[in-house]
């Protein structure tokens, strides 16, 4: 009875010591999910964020766009990062570059700190059509022709979406260029069939009507509004191109009267196929000054005032003086200028001067006052023809003792000069061709004909950049000892031979440097642009200038660094004269391109 008792006592207990052995509840510590932040005792765990994005083994190009789809997920924590999403997106860098067929997998790396792309690439497909249809008055555009035939997408090459993209952008940029203001597209689609493994490209345009230039719509008020509107290259009814207005802006801002100059044509007020052109101009002032300076190790410091009165007559005359004063040259020049048909390239011009140079080269001293009437235009291939009458009184001293000459000195030069990049060009042309003379019985001290030619180049090619320049002189005269000094032939200095001093490389007499009859220098030069406002350059200077080229030839070799500015490169170079005797060097300093 006692255990039976004892039995059922057991039996009531037990649900109690069940109940009192069952543990409290605790935050339980499960795995993350992506997303989803897990606690643990109610604390945020630190959050591994995306590092780097790497994708080997496949070309950079290819390697490169993925990243530039993906570079969202930078900083972004892993738990975040959603696979399909990075699917999506490398496979659409890949199909960019034709590969429409690759297969991409996705590891992680350093704890989640590294996202790695594996790509493993198919065949890209190729274009097995480029079709391309033009209707409107643009069909028959030459032009237009060419481009459609030298487009960058083309049958059988690898399918390239920027191709594709480009090609169009090309045609709309010629169209609005020519003024084909009403285009639109009929058709633009890149198709692509996934069962045949290629593409076909089809645009088709509608060019519409092409414009015409309409009336200029000149604002009022410039003083020059007749030079704005003779200094158009286009009239009215002629076709419609853009580069005119941009060569019209560059011709107004050429000359001597505006402060700025906007031209853009009014699109909104286009009819009758006919687009007006809008010129707003603001005049300079009565008088204008600038005051400047700078450095050269030829000349020493420097500096320069400027004076401009632009409307000194209605009919467009102006008058520029300058004053430029270094340690060891002074000059000073004036001039007044008569348009005619262009106040930049069709001109009369009357202008005086006074140079004074003693010490510059050695114990020389020069000292030059000069008149000159000048007839200035522009020939019909772009020449600066400039045909001069010149009158000039020179005091001179070449270690000869001091001689006085009074010249006068007709002449024609040929100039020309082309370069594109502005201040910092990587293209450009100059050239000059001069000839001019002095005749014993025509109010000169001695007879003389004086021959020069100069020539100068630049070319680039991505960042590598190449300059050479050849200048040419002689002096037909009997006495070269009376051709004054200021005419004589010298090289060497900064813009010469460089590791030179300024015209130290001359003919002697008695020691002293007395100029040359004849003058033969070149220079060729390599840059290479190592960051955005430097470049490194190497190069070598050689020639002479001499009576007879018994005299070896001068040669200069160095480097340098151009340092890129809005006004131009600065110009360092420390040259050795290979040539000379001594190895001294020489370190020059010049503001200013090339060309």
């Amino acid at each position: 009875m006692s255990l039976l008792r004892f039995c059922l006592l057991f039996l009531w207990s037990l649900p109690c010591l069940i109940l009192a052995q069952t543990p409290e509840p605790s935050t339980i510590n499960t795995p993350p999910i992506a997303g989803v932040a897990a606690k643990v005792a109610d604390v945020q765990l630190p959050e591994v964020k995306v590092q780097e994005i790497e994708v080997p083994s496949i070309p950079s190009l290819l390697a490169d766009n993925i990243r530039a789809h993906l570079q969202t997920l930078l900083d972004k924590p892993m738990q975040q990062v959603n696979s399909d999403y990075v699917y999506e997106q490398s496979n659409k860098a890949l199909q960019a570059f034709g590969y429409y067929e690759s297969e991409v997998t996705l590891q992680w790396d350093k704890g989640g700190e590294v996202l790695k792309v594996n790509v493993l690439l198919n065949e890209p497909y190729r274009w097995f059509q480029v079709h391309v249809t033009v209707i409107g008055s643009g069909e028959e555009d030459e032009i237009l022709k060419q481009i459609i035939a030298d487009l960058a997408i083309k049958k059988d090459q690898v399918v390239n979406h920027g191709q594709y993209e480009a090609a169009k952008k090309q045609l709309e940029d010629h169209l609005l260029e020519f003024g084909y203001f009403d285009f639109k597209w009929l058709k633009s689609q890149l198709l692509v069939s996934k069962q045949r493994r290629r593409a076909r490209a089809v645009l088709s345009l509608d060019t519409g009507p092409r414009y015409q230039f309409g009336a200029l719509a000149i604002a009022a008020g410039s003083r020059a509004q007749h030079y704005v509107e003779k200094l158009a290259p286009f009239k009215q009814n002629e076709p419609y191109q853009a580069s005119m207005l941009g060569d019209y802006s560059l011709s107004l801002n050429e000359t001597p009267y505006f402060n700025s100059v906007r031209i853009y044509p009014e699109l909104s007020a286009r009819q009758n196929q006919q687009v007006p052109v809008r010129v707003e101009v603001v005049d300079k002032p009565a008088n204008s000054f600038e005051v400047g300076g700078g450095f050269s190790t030829d000349l020493g410091a420097k500096g320069r005032f400027r004076w401009s009165k632009p409307w000194v007559s209605d009919d467009g005359h102006y008058l520029d003086t300058d004053l430029s004063v270094s340690e060891r040259q002074q000059d000073v020049t004036a001039s007044y200028t008569i348009p005619v048909e262009d106040p930049v390239q069709d001109v009369w011009r009357v202008s005086g001067g006074y140079k004074l140079e003693d010490g510059l080269t050695e114990d020389i001293f020069s000292r030059v006052v000069t008149l000159q009437l000048q007839r200035q235009w522009l020939t019909e291939e772009n020449w600066v023809r400039t045909a001069f009458v010149r009158r000039e009184k020179e005091q001179y001293d070449v270690g000869t003792g001091l001689r006085t000459s009074h010249m006068t000195i007709p002449g024609i030069s040929w100039a020309k000069k082309q370069r594109r990049g502005g201040t910092l060009p990587y293209w450009g042309e100059e050239r000059l061709f001069a000839i001019e003379g002095a005749n014993e019985d025509l109010a000169s001290s001695t007879s003389m004909l004086r021959l020069q030619w100069q020539n100068a180049w630049l070319r680039s090619w991505e960042q590598h950049y190449f300059y050479g320049r050849i200048d040419l002189g002689a002096i037909i005269s009997d006495h070269i000892e009376s051709v004054p000094f200021s005419l004589r032939f010298y090289a060497g200095g900064d813009q010469s031979i460089r590791g030179f001093k300024y015209q130290s490389i001359s003919p002697e007499e008695n020691g002293e440097k007395t100029g040359g009859r004849y003058l033969v220098t070149g220079t060729t030069e390599y840059q290479y642009q190592f960051a955005e406002n430097w470049r490194a350059a190497l190069f070598v200077d050689a020639g002479t200038a001499t009576n007879d080229f018994s005299e070896k030839l001068s040669v200069g070799a160095g480097f340098g660094f151009r340092y890129l500015t809005p006004i131009g490169p600065i110009r360092f170079d420390h040259a050795w004269g290979l040539s000379k005797e001594s190895n001294s060097t020489r370190l020059s300093i010049v503001i200013g391109p090339e060309i």
